[in-house]
């Protein structure tokens, strides 16, 4: 009996002895005591078959359990020489740091002739490897943008599909930045400089919740020490043969021991032409066609310097802004007709706009590593000033049907102001540990807008007709806190809350009318991993996001186009909330993605027709609840080594309810939209390259509108020449003219449609010269009040 005991127990203690599991943890760094992210380690057990493998975090640390016994450890990354070393496993354990050799310039020319997979999927992120990828090497890192799988060029600017628009992170830092200012900003940057583009469709609550926007986050390849390096650019447009408008950008960079420099200077100077087309139908219809030839001088800049006080501590202070001077000829033709069509009257107007802005922004940026295991800390002071200056003057006369002058229409000279001033503080602390790894932080931020119009009757002896001022200030105070846990070599999850409490109030000098508002709001997000096999894998994500009005929509100033049709603002417009969720399948090369979104109090423009004064007010206001479902497909090719591929299908349902008693139509319907993005190298020694981009969207409705269909066709030759950093090419883009939709809208039972021409076809030649000593820049940041800027514009 008691030998029968002892066997039970040491069967019971058995695998206690031998198959208990230790934790390990370590830290992977470089020569320069940087953290080496995304490396793989292998520990290869040397008596069983008993290997797990694991993958740094962004501060080199990984953790993993292993039963007892005797490992190979194998650590592997592109940019370093394979290291392997014994160790032996019987307790936790701490590694002392690794450290890993750059590889070589040697060793990195032959590893260029690999082809590394071109994209990754992260549990809350896809990841397109820009380095040694032909497809993407296109010049500026804007035009890679446009080949990068789910982001698509709508009015040249970079969108994201299923998204209302992108925000832009450098090296995990957003650049507040949008529009013009933004595209300009990406056309500085050489693809050349950048490792990888991270597509990040639903973000977390780590993310400001501001607006229903995916991010892309830029990773720039790894500095050299005590390297310079400069790229200047220079790019022509050339539109109907006759608009022209040109760019020259310089980019310099400096590192020497400490001390980190960047300069960046873009000017940009010609004409672009747009083209506008809106028929009302009143009982007496309108027809009118606006016709503007736009005149660019822009000037902006950036300015970085960052300085290594210790090894754990960094300050750096950068400047960003730009000062633009437009000048806009506008002339606009209106066609009154009666109801069988035939014209009664025609009003010929002519419009003279110029538009100063002058954009600066001021940050203050603390780096405080805490630990050695990755703890670290994050300060942004940021200060914003956004002053608008607009003098838009209007004359439209009245015409007979033949032709002959019959009264002044309308004869107008409105002068605005706009001055947005922002201040903010922002936190952020990366808290790496044994069960979860955590970042929390905070951030308070100040926002006051003046805006001063004053409308003349240039017809009546320069009589003010109309005088607004108004001023909006808001207040936004956020926490939030993430946590991301590895569950097994399959399952991993993140987790995150944020809470934002917002204060406004918007006040009409004029009318000497209040609005107040107080709202505290919570934004959850969720995303669980499933990685099947080495070929499949499960995502599921989940997030809520806020969209707050711009300043401008909110502005009951009222800008005229002629006597019958204006805009203005709705000061009392209310957020909208959204809630993505997002389930994706990865199989080899083709991943495959459904989603759902919800928003609710949705606003959008809002049409105020009256068919008896034939008058037009475009105005903006919360009156629907919306639905989207949609299922996306992405399909990498690259079998052969001299084209590349991607295709990109999707495919929505958009579904809208109205939510007040608006005598108006809301559409839903079913879209579709396609891509093709290809790259062929047409020479052995691979410096001429041939792109080939294709899109096609299906007829569409959504809420208020339903659109035509559409399809754009761009063809780019680059060619890198025999002189080092010297690079062309010529373009031609939406080569047929296709892209833009008509819009069609119906209100009050009067129906509305719109068509707009911009200048989406045009042939551009650029030249692209890099100079220094072939090290590449040092990281670039941004700063913490990039939502407030998304709404200034």
């Amino acid at each position: 009996m008691k030998n029968f005991k002892l066997l039970h127990f040491l069967i019971l203690i058995f695998p206690v002895l031998f198959y208990s599991q230790y934790k390990i943890e370590g830290r992977v760094l470089n020569k320069e005591k940087e953290a080496v992210k995304n490396a793989e380690l292998l520990f290869k057990n040397t008596s069983s078959n008993n290997n797990k493998k694991v993958i740094t975090n962004d501060n080199g640390n990984f953790s993993l359990e292993l039963t007892k016994g005797n490992y190979i450890l194998t650590i592997k990354n592109s940019e370093y020489v394979p290291f392997e070393k014994e160790i032996i496993i019987n307790a936790d354990t701490k590694l002392a740091d690794v450290e890993l050799t750059a590889v070589s310039k040697l060793i990195e020319e032959v590893k260029l002739t690999s082809s590394p997979k071109m994209i990754v999927h992260k549990l809350d992120r896809t990841v397109f490897n820009v380095e040694n990828n032909a497809l993407a090497n296109r010049g500026n890192i804007f035009e890679t943008l446009k080949v990068v799988p789910g982001l698509v060029l709508k009015n040249d600017q970079i969108s994201m599909l299923g998204r209302d628009a992108v925000k832009v992170m450098v090296d995990g830092r957003m650049i507040n930045l949008s529009g013009d200012d933004l595209k300009n900003f990406l056309k500085s940057i050489p693809s050349e400089n950048i490792k990888s583009v991270e597509v990040i469709s639903n973000p977390s609550a780590r993310y400001e919740a501001e607006g229903n926007s995916g991010i892309i986050n830029l990773v720039l390849k790894k500095s050299k020490k005590n390297s310079w390096n400069n790229n200047t650019s220079f790019t022509n447009d050339v539109a109907k043969a006759k608009y022209i408008l040109q760019t020259v950008n310089n980019s310099f960079t400096y590192q020497k021991n400490k001390l980190s420099f960047l300069l960046n200077t873009g000017y940009t100077y010609g004409d672009t032409f747009t083209k506008q087309m809106s028929n009302i139908f009143f009982s007496e219809p309108y027809f009118l066609t606006t016709e503007q030839k736009w005149n660019y001088n822009q000037f902006s800049g950036r300015f970085l310097i960052d300085y290594e006080i210790t090894p754990k501590t960094k300050i750096g202070l950068q400047y960003l802004g730009g000062v633009y001077n437009n000048y806009i000829d506008d002339n606009i033709n209106t066609s009154v007709v009666n109801s069988t069509n035939n014209p009664l009257y025609f009003l010929r107007g002519n419009g003279n706009i110029h538009d100063k802005n002058n954009n600066h922004s001021l940050n203050l940026h603390l780096e405080q590593k805490l630990d050695t295991l990755g703890k670290k800390l994050n300060i942004d002071l940021d200060y914003l000033s956004y002053v608008t200056d607009k003098n838009n003057t209007i004359l439209s006369n009245q015409y007979d049907v033949d032709n002959n002058f019959e009264r002044i229409n309308f004869f107008n000279k409105g002068i605005s102001n706009q001055d947005i001033n922002n201040y903010s503080l922002k936190f952020d602390i990366e808290h790496p540990g044994k069960w979860i790894n955590l970042s929390y932080g905070g951030k308070l931020g100040f926002t006051g807008t003046d805006y001063v119009l004053n409308n003349y009757d240039l017809s009546s002896g320069n009589t003010l007709t109309q005088s607004d001022h108004f001023k909006y200030n808001e207040a936004i105070q956020a926490l939030y806190v993430n946590g991301t846990k590895k569950f097994s070599d399959k399952w991993e999850g993140q987790i995150g809350l944020r809470t934002e409490y917002t204060q406004t109030k918007g006040y009409s000098v004029i009318l000497d009318q209040v609005d107040y508002n107080k709202y505290l709001k919570l934004f959850p997000s969720l995303f669980i991993k499933n990685r099947i096999n080495e070929n499949n894998s499960l995502l599921l994500n989940y997030s809520r996001r806020i969209q707050r009005p711009s300043y401008g929509q909110l502005n009951p100033a009222r800008y005229y186009i002629n006597s019958q049709i204006s805009s203005m603002g709705n000061p009392y417009l209310k957020p909208s909330y959204v809630d993505n969720v997002e389930l994706s399948h990865t199989y080899k090369n083709l991943t495959s993605k459904l989603a759902f979104n919800i928003n609710s109090n949705a606003y959008n423009v809002f049409f105020k027709m009256n068919d008896e004064t034939k008058e037009q007010i475009v105005t903006f206001d919360n009156y629907f609840k919306s639905y989207g479902y949609s299922l996306s497909e992405t399909y990498e090719f690259n079998a052969l080594s001299w084209w590349k591929s991607y295709v990109t299908l999707f495919l929505n349902y958009s579904q809208s309810k109205k939510t007040q008693d608006f005598n108006l139509v809301l559409r839903d319907g079913f879209e579709f939209f396609g891509s093709l993005n290809n790259s062929l190298i047409l020479n052995q020694s691979k410096t001429l390259t041939l792109d080939i981009n294709y899109w096609y969207g299906s007829a569409f409705n959504q809420n208020l509108f339903h659109y035509s269909n559409a399809n754009s066709l761009d063809i780019a030759l680059s060619y890198k020449t025999p002189y080092k950093g010297l690079n062309l090419s010529i373009a031609g883009y939406d080569i047929f003219n296709s892209s833009p939709r008509t819009m069609l809208s119906e209100i009050n039972g009067i129906p509305q449609t719109y068509k707009a021409y911009p200048n989406n076809r045009f042939f551009r030649f650029s030249i692209n010269y890099s100079f220094g000593n072939d090290k590449i820049s040092k990281e670039e940041r941004a700063v913490g009040n990039e939502s407030e800027r998304e709404r200034s514009r």
